[in-house]
């Protein structure tokens, strides 16, 4: 019984390492490589376009509040 434990720990651990070795593999290769560099680039695409919407939304929000108590009118 102790045998057949051993075993079958054995042959998960196998299969465990084989699937992370895979993976691994997979990330080390050319087409892995390309694959987190254009996630990557999409993050930081996504958040450079929150980070401007962000910024031209308070831009605008300052601008009013210094219009409104300067007394400049809008301008177009």
């Amino acid at each position: 019984m102790r045998n057949l434990f051993w075993l079958l720990a054995g042959a998960a651990l196998t299969w465990f390492v084989i699937m992370k070795g895979r993976a691994l593999l997979h990330r080390l290769t050319p087409k892995g490589v390309a694959e987190q560099v254009e996630r990557k680039g999409n993050e930081a695409a996504a958040s450079f376009g929150d980070f401007y919407a962000t910024f031209k939304t308070s831009m605008a929000a300052r601008e009013a509040e210094l219009r409104e108590e300067l007394g400049v009118p809008e301008s177009n």
